[in-house]
């Protein structure tokens, strides 16, 4: 900068006023790029645009100097662009300081220069970060297995999961696929930010694809035998290493640059997660992604990245890739309000989507994408089974989660009762092939349709789970909400068991089948627990459900820890129901085993039941939300010591004698329903 300088005042003495203006000009632009070298280091390391120009750093000397005027502006213009960019404006909106840029830089001449559009680094040079950037990079993407085993877990992906989302349209991706094993060895060594952003983006989504496909694998294939590379390990402990890099791939390329492929990465992560149990990583992924999807404007319907390489000629954004889209933030809304619900979470993201079709122009392709799931006659699609589900029961989820973060307030009774009354309602308008009752299963045997069967059953589960988390908050103050938590567990309850019995869940590894069930286990047992001496009609069909579903649980933790774990909280409920129901002389055998025959016996003796005394008072204390308690209060279980018991015993819920007394722990409040659970536990 001192040469520079230096030259300037030179020229000013022999040159006049107009080659005085020039230079000053050229002066406060290399001022500016000076400040621009001194910020680049804090930029993502992976975006730079392709070099298309002289080396930033090079001196005065050495720069070509333009010659029009309004060039030197509109680089200015376009520089200042790029270092106002990375203060977060969006490129949703017109009415902040970018925009107003952006707008400037339309009135110079563009001809002659050459930087690229906004909101790129325009930083050429190839400094010791950007090296280590794709260094990692190409590290990353070289653990992606043979084109074999990845043709292999490709179909089983498209066959047995893709379906359950419809995130990602195959033959785009077979595309993207394909293009991917045409990138060249050389191109990879020229830097990621070489490759077209849904390009560089790729090998994070197939990592995830690949090990979502690995959770529902056979594990007896032998094609993809060899990717096993160590003694014991599964096809799940590979699939938790494919999600971990495509994760790092995600975290590497930063937030610029972002693409459908990102977003959908990004949700298939949080899927991953979920499966395996860490709800709360999953939760936060989930929120990521949001943002994500935000950033390149799925929530407005329209997809608005600029670096999108499905933009035609003209401009215009793939139809199909578009429509993937409107799918993709639906499925995102659907996941936030209902983990909203179920985790006791703020809701994020809002849809109304009676407008949100409407950002779809073109009629028939918005009948054919927001309407078809209400067909009787034609083949249904997965999306149709999500659009089915939301139009009829998951848009109460936010009314619900206001109920429930208001508590269980008598004033609010009466949403309770419309909502439900429209719940009912609205399960007229199902169509018939997913009927939660009696559905024809015309389609089900039908080449394409092979997943409906298991779709028709996630559905009844997550339609009645609206019901019980409806109802919940009033379980302990409302006989009407206690029988319809009851129906709706029951429905949970036989519709998880029809699930668990499919061939097609292999896998007893993944965590899905728990979330469901656990809810409706604590519920169930809780109220039969609470008002058994009430002579609760349906005690017969709870206890049965309760047996098999604790049964069930504990086949599912000889694989996972967090299903341990909800295993051990829902036997505790279960032994302490038994306890219940024994103490005044009946079945007394009981006590020790999982017997259906003695347990169902007591609802014939609705004279014991009627004359039990209630020693636990429920007045005040508020329902559990079991999902929440075991994830973020750390609910378990532990033994009670007892004066004649040894200490230390080691703990396992799937071994122990289950004559012994057991704690629940956790940080919940000492008048929580877990509490008032131990005061009952310690009376014996």
């Amino acid at each position: 900068m001192v040469s520079a300088t230096a030259n300037v005042r030179v020229v000013i003495v022999s040159n006049g006023d107009i080659r005085y203006r020039y230079l000053m000009c050229l002066l406060w632009m290399e001022l500016c790029h000076y400040d621009y070298e001194r910020d680049k280091y804090h930029q993502s390391p992976c975006t730079h645009p392709i070099d298309s120009g002289p080396s930033a750093s090079s001196s005065s000397t050495n720069t070509v100097l333009p010659t029009p005027q309004t060039s030197l502006v509109s680089e200015w213009a376009s520089k200042d662009q790029s270092k106002i960019s990375n203060f977060g404006y969006s490129s949703q909106s017109s009415h902040h300081t970018l925009a107003l840029l952006r707008v400037t830089e339309q009135y110079t001449d563009h001809k002659h220069t050459s930087t690229g559009s906004y909101g790129t680094n325009y930083d050429t040079s190839r400094g010791i970060f950007q090296s280590d950037a794709d260094r990692k990079y190409k590290e990353l993407v070289r653990h992606l297995p043979s084109q074999p085993c990845i043709d292999v877990l490709i179909q089983t992906f498209f066959y047995g999961v893709n379906w359950q989302y419809d995130l990602i349209d195959e033959e785009h991706f077979r595309e993207q696929l394909d293009a991917w094993g045409k990138v060249s060895y050389s191109a990879l060594q020229a830097g990621c930010e070489k490759l077209a952003p849904e390009m560089r983006v790729f090998p994070a989504l197939l990592f995830q694809v690949l090990a979502q496909a690995l959770l529902f694998h056979p594990p007896q294939d032998e094609r993809i035998k060899s990717l096993l590379t160590m003694a014991e390990m599964t096809f799940y402990d590979l699939g938790v290493e494919f999600s971990d890099v495509g994760a790092e791939i995600l975290t590497l390329l930063g937030k610029r640059g972002i693409t459908i492929g990102t977003v959908q990465a990004g949700l298939l992560r949080a899927s991953f997660l979920k499966s395996s149990g860490k709800v709360i990583e999953a939760w936060h992924t989930l929120g990521a992604t949001i943002r994500d999807a935000q950033e390149i404007g799925l929530h407005t319907g329209r997809l608005m990245s600029e670096q999108s390489s499905d933009l035609s000629e003209n401009g215009v954004i793939n139809a199909r890739e578009s429509y993937i889209g409107h799918k993709i933030w639906v499925v995102l809304h659907i996941w936030d309000i209902h983990m909203a619900v179920v985790l006791g979470r703020p809701i994020v993201t809002d849809l109304n989507l009676d407008n949100f079709t409407r950002t779809v122009t073109n009629d028939e392709k918005r009948r054919e994408l927001f309407s078809h799931w209400q067909k009787d006659t034609d083949p249904p699609r997965a999306f149709d089974v999500i659009l089915a589900g939301y139009n009829v029961a998951y848009r109460y989820f936010p009314q619900i989660h206001r109920l429930g973060q208001n508590g269980a307030r008598a004033q609010d009774y009466t949403v309770v009762e419309s909502i439900h009354t429209a719940l009912k309602k609205n399960l007229e308008l199902l169509p018939s092939w997913c009927q939660l009752e009696d559905p024809d299963t015309t389609f089900d045997q039908m080449p394409g349709c092979h997943w409906l069967p298991l779709a028709r059953e996630g559905l009844s589960s997550l339609i009645h789970l609206v019901f019980l988390t409806l109802h919940r908050p009033y379980i302990f103050a409302t006989a009407k909400s206690r029988t319809e938590a009851l129906k709706a567990g029951i429905a949970i309850l036989r519709a998880q068991e029809r699930l668990f019995q499919r061939p097609e869940l292999q896998s007893c590894k993944i965590f899905n089948p728990v979330y469901a069930s656990f809810d409706a286990l604590v519920l169930i047992a809780a109220i039969c627990i609470a008002f058994c001496n009430q002579g609760l009609e349906q005690l017969t069909k709870c206890i049965q459900v309760l047996e098999r579903g604790v049964k069930r649980l504990e086949a599912i933790g000889q694989f996972n820890p967090m299903a341990r774990s909800a295993h051990a909280v829902a036997w505790n409920l279960y032994r302490q129901l038994q306890r219940r129901l024994t103490t005044f002389g009946t079945a007394g055998s009981s006590r020790d085993q999982f017997s259906n025959t003695d347990m169902a016996s007591l609802n014939g003796h609705t004279d014991y039941l009627m004359g039990m005394s209630s020693e636990l008072s429920f007045n005040n204390v508020s329902p559990s939300n079991p999902i929440q308690d075991l994830f973020y209060d750390h609910l378990s279980i532990s033994q009670i010591t007892r004066p004649d018991a040894p200490n230390n015993l080691p703990f396992d819920p799937l071994t122990v004698d289950r004559t012994d007394g057991w704690d629940f722990e956790g940080t919940f409040a000492d008048t929580s329903f877990w509490s008032l659970m131990n005061e009952f536990n310690l009376s014996y």
